[in-house]
């Protein structure tokens, strides 16, 4: 049992940083290489944040939510819009070029040192016999579900979350029907963004804030290759599965094998299925 409570936990991580590929790619079909270096420069700005305000930790931590909002529809109007009409390689060498930028950033300023986000308490508890939990596990797995609500409610009922699945699936279509598309994917540039400060918060909680952070989120990448990079409905089960394959590695077979699982399991499903098992077959090509 405690060890299916820590899979929850990990995957519950992965799943929620993965959205933000997905949220991302399935607006602009754009991969976005830079988003491991967004996770570690918003795992240090929280810290800091939360040490320069003070006071209850999550108004501080909310105030990084909306930053990471903003400087989701930054990128996009800044440097992705521009690039419109250019070929697709351009502007992923754009992203990993704002990648390495961010990463430079964040060693200048915060110089790599481990630091951890706190959430105000610790404490632990025991929910099921046998299962021991921190406060921030539990943190991490009402967060997550809640998160997941509020995205599917986003595009099952608000006029906006249809625009952007509608964008999603023809864009040229969606436009001569009178919907702005740029806004609607400079939106969901910043709702990916956004998932990306919810998952580094949350990996910087009950984990730590390290230049090791960006590795997380690349095992998320692998995350939302498996489920399907246009799938939303794909990232829970992917995120189980990975989070599942990686602690059983660590704690059955060898601890070192355990961070190469997820990169295992990514090209195994990409060599029987290169769109990811609930992806699109003909919008996604072999890696």
């Amino acid at each position: 049992m405690q060890f299916l409570a820590s899979v929850v936990v990990l995957s519950c991580v992965y799943a929620v940083l993965a959205s933000g590929f997905v949220v991302i790619y399935r607006s602009s079909r754009i991969l976005n290489f830079a988003y491991a270096d967004v996770v570690m420069l918003l795992g240090y700005l929280s810290v800091t944040v939360v040490e320069m305000i003070g006071g209850p930790p999550f108004i501080s931590l909310a105030l990084v939510l909306v930053l990471s909002f903003i400087l989701g529809w930054v990128i996009y109007t800044l440097l992705i819009k521009p690039m419109v009409g250019q070929p697709i390689f351009a502007t992923i060498i754009l992203t990993v070029a704002l990648g390495i930028i961010l990463q430079a950033l964040t060693i200048l300023i915060w110089k790599g040192e481990l630091e951890s986000i706190s959430l105000g308490w610790r404490a632990y508890y025991s929910p099921f016999k046998g299962v021991r939990m921190a406060s921030s596990e539990i943190v991490i797995i009402i967060t997550t579900v809640l998160f997941f609500m509020a995205l599917w409610a986003f595009y099952r009922f608000s006029r906006i979350g249809q625009q952007m699945l509608a964008t999603a699936e023809n864009t040229l279509l969606a436009a001569q029907r009178g919907i702005n598309v740029y806004f609607v994917t400079s939106l969901a540039w910043a709702i990916g963004i956004f998932a990306t400060g919810v998952g580094s918060i949350l990996l910087g909680s009950n984990y730590s804030v390290s230049l090791y952070m960006g590795h997380v989120a690349i095992k998320a990448f692998s995350v939302a290759l498996v489920g399907g990079l246009d799938s939303i409905k794909g990232i829970v089960p992917a995120a189980f599965l990975v989070a599942i394959t990686e602690l059983a590695a660590s704690n059955y077979i060898n601890p070192r094998l355990a961070d190469t699982m997820p990169f295992i399991i990514m090209l195994m499903v990409l060599l029987i299925r290169p769109w990811g098992f609930w992806g699109t077959e003909e919008e996604i090509e072999r890696v």
